[in-house]
């Protein structure tokens, strides 16, 4: 997956006007990006400390590195003929921050075949500045698209705005920064303003923590009435990956990132090994990711030892091994030593025999 130059552009531009030049110079901008992946992972009581070094960093950094990680599950969505047909699309961005989900929605779905595409974007952020980088850069990015985008922003706490009717709500890191009794009620309020075939979107952080409070959160979600339909192939509760406190789900997709931000992940050592992150996307309508049975989410590598190989898959009966042995390879099975993280495999069977078939599904790869 690539993230487009123009949308690097558009982030670049939109900084510019809001922060200036200077703190887009290499030596503030590196330090500043590893003070804010610092506090990303080990020290998160620090998370809130902001500057205008830190918003260059969160803009014209990871923003950029972040865009397209929604390009998955809208991916999932297209394929399943799931994205609303209205135009214009209404999508709220609930902390919204410097709009990393909303240009990659733009720049994902903008040729999309799914029809001339239009949006009416709410962004819902606390901090201004961040909102006035946000509007600016999906100015600039539709503009080069020549794609119609109406954008209001809206400076208000997530957990308490009113939420008006959409069709696809999108929340970027923004649950893991809510206290936990906060979580589901905004995740029900987004739900209750969900068109009726409209979708929520949440992407958080593919740390373990992070991660297993999203899976927590997707079986209260399901007790609560929603319908999962992605990443799960798994339609109940609860999530196999909670058994075990070592254990979580996430995506890792190769990425490549545009000129200037391949150069600060390369001066950081950040982001330069491919996209990860968690996701789940809840619907009121039920409907599959895949719609077959035997269906396996691939929640793992390929694990290749003397002999054989393995992939954890995550279906309807669990979180099982799905095993190999080389002896038994053939064409019909063939699909399954190519399956990655991501993948669907569909068979019958966890030991794999030469006779046994397997097919490889892609969900987020386009028609």
């Amino acid at each position: 997956m690539n993230v487009p130059r123009a949308l690097e552009d558009a982030v670049y531009a939109a900084v510019q006007h809001v922060v200036g030049e200077a703190a887009l110079a290499t030596a503030p901008l590196t330090r500043a990006i590893v003070d804010r992946s610092r506090r990303y992972t080990s020290e998160r009581d620090k998370l809130s400390a902001k500057s205008e070094g830190d918003l260059a960093a969160r803009a014209a950094f990871f923003t950029i590195a972040d865009a397209m990680k929604i390009a998955v599950p809208l991916g999932e969505l297209a394929n399943r003929g799931a994205i609303p047909a209205r135009r214009p699309l209404r999508v709220v961005d609930l902390g919204a921050g410097c709009g990393a989900l909303s240009l990659g929605l733009v720049a994902s779905l903008e040729s999309d075949a799914t029809g001339g595409a239009m949006f009416e974007l709410l962004l819902v952020d606390g901090d201004l500045d961040a909102l006035r980088i946000a509007a600016g850069a999906l100015r600039e990015l539709s503009a080069h698209h020549a794609t119609m985008v109406s954008i209001t922003t809206r400076v208000a706490d997530v957990t308490t705005t009113a939420i008006p009717p959409a069709d696809l709500i999108l929340a970027g890191s923004v649950l893991n920064e809510l206290p936990v009794t906060e979580r589901l009620p905004l995740v029900e309020r987004a739900l209750a303003a969900l068109a009726p075939d409209g979708a929520l979107i949440l992407i958080e952080p593919a740390l373990r923590d992070t991660s297993r409070a999203l899976h927590q959160l997707r079986d209260a979600a399901l007790a609560a009435g929603a319908h999962v339909f992605a990443p799960c192939t798994r339609q109940g509760a609860p999530c196999p990956m909670l058994a075990s406190p070592d254990d979580w789900c996430h995506e890792d997709r190769p990425l490549t990132l545009p000129p200037r931000t391949a150069e600060l992940a390369r001066l950081t050592h950040l982001r330069d090994s491919g996209m990860k992150f968690s996701y789940l996307v809840l619907r009121k309508q039920p409907l599959r990711l895949v719609d077959r049975e035997h269906a396996w989410r691939v929640v793992s590598e390929p694990l290749s030892s003397k002999g054989k190989l393995e992939i954890h898959g995550c279906s309807d009966a669990g979180r099982v091994p799905l095993r190999l042995l080389r002896r038994n390879r053939s064409e019909a099975n063939r699909a399954f030593e190519k399956a990655h993280r991501g993948d669907v495999v569909v068979t019958d069977a966890t030991e794999l025999e030469k006779t046994t078939p397997v097919e490889r599904l892609q969900p987020a790869a386009r028609r």
